[in-house]
């Protein structure tokens, strides 16, 4: 298996492009550590001449609402591009295990390998040792900031600028929101290179806006969450601006819940990242401003039908692929409430 190094930093492809149950998973040798999940090639569509071949995911993927859709894509991308499919995930979000995985795979030997750089300091030495196997990799979701420096060796990335992304939610609270006095961004994975950037986004656009902006640690799960966010919210009374990093339970959801148990909503904006059921069901009623979308179906869609180009013709986009930012606020959520429905955002 050979593969050739593509320059990825020069040109980025587009804008954001345009427009999920949680899938049972398989346990692996790592146990608790560990899911994985195949998809077999359906030979009756695929093409004759098209060989055989494995698109191997080992991202920090987590169960977790966001990634299912990622699931989902995947999967319909490896079915359309005749693919067999292998997916691995965490049970709670470790870059220790995320390697550990990615260590599993390469000695699987796959086609080609999917990951998320999500710690690339620890990830440089194998990611080194797949690509001197000759196995080509494609990194989704999260990318390494410092690429053309001696970073990972990938050939493109898809998905979303996390620190654009958390701009862009600063940007809707100055623009759309309550006049901001003092503002916060809750990040329940600090050490997280794309939530770290998310909140320097949104620490950028803040200040462009004369306004003082915290970031705290509300990492620990909901209940530390809950306690921290409730201590700040009791200590800065003029905080009136708030940016959650990730959906569920462990921040959007705690925040948005205690906003109103402290008296605190009417008259704060609240924007978050990724989008729920909840999260569209609150833009729409009001209660949050906006939510920054990277559009997880197509980080898994577009990874395993570029996974089939590479293979079949070495074709691979020359720039990466930017799915995100895009923003949902009241101007266009019930579009992307029936695009949830079907599973695709």
């Amino acid at each position: 298996m050979s593969s050739t190094k593509i320059p990825r930093r020069h040109r980025t492809l587009g804008p954001a492009l345009g427009g999920a149950a949680a899938l049972s998973m398989l346990a692996t040798s790592f146990g608790a550590l560990a899911q994985a999940d195949h998809l077999p090639i359906h030979e009756e569509v695929c093409h004759p001449d098209r060989k055989p071949a494995v698109v191997y995911f080992a991202t920090h993927a987590i169960p977790h609402p966001f990634w299912s859709i990622v699931i989902k894509g995947a999967m319909e991308g490896a079915r359309d591009a005749c693919l067999e499919y292998k997916w691995t995930q965490d049970v709670e979000f470790s870059p220790t295990t995320t390697v550990e995985r990615q260590e599993m795979a390469i000695a699987e030997d796959p086609d080609v390998l999917v990951i998320t750089a999500v710690e690339p300091k620890m990830q440089q030495r194998t990611i080194q040792r797949a690509r001197d196997k000759g196995i080509p990799i494609i990194a989704i979701n999260v990318e390494d900031p410092g690429p053309d420096q001696g970073g990972l060796d990938y050939l493109v990335y898809i998905g979303g600028d996390e620190e654009k992304g958390g701009y862009a939610a600063a940007n809707q609270i100055v623009t759309r929101g309550a006049e901001p006095k003092r503002a916060a961004c809750f990040n329940s994975f600090p050490g997280h290179v794309g939530l770290e950037a998310r909140c320097k986004g949104f620490t950028d656009r803040m200040r462009e806006a004369g306004v003082e902006t915290d970031t705290l640690d509300v990492s620990g799960g909901p209940a530390n969450a809950e306690g921290a966010i409730s201590a700040y919210l009791i200590a800065n009374e003029d905080a009136n601006a708030f940016f959650t990093v990730s959906p569920g339970p462990e921040n959007y959801e705690v925040a948005h819940r205690l906003l109103g148990e402290h008296g605190r909503a009417e008259g704060s904006s609240l924007t978050t990242f990724d989008l729920t059921p909840y999260i569209l069901e609150n833009i729409n009623n009001g209660t949050t401003l906006a939510a920054i979308d990277q559009q997880p179906y197509l980080q898994g869609y577009l990874a395993s039908v570029l996974a089939r180009t590479y293979i079949d013709w070495g074709a691979i986009p020359g720039g990466d692929i930017l799915t995100g930012p895009g923003v949902v606020n009241s101007d266009n959520v019930e579009v992307v409430i029936a695009g949830a429905k079907a599973g695709r955002r």
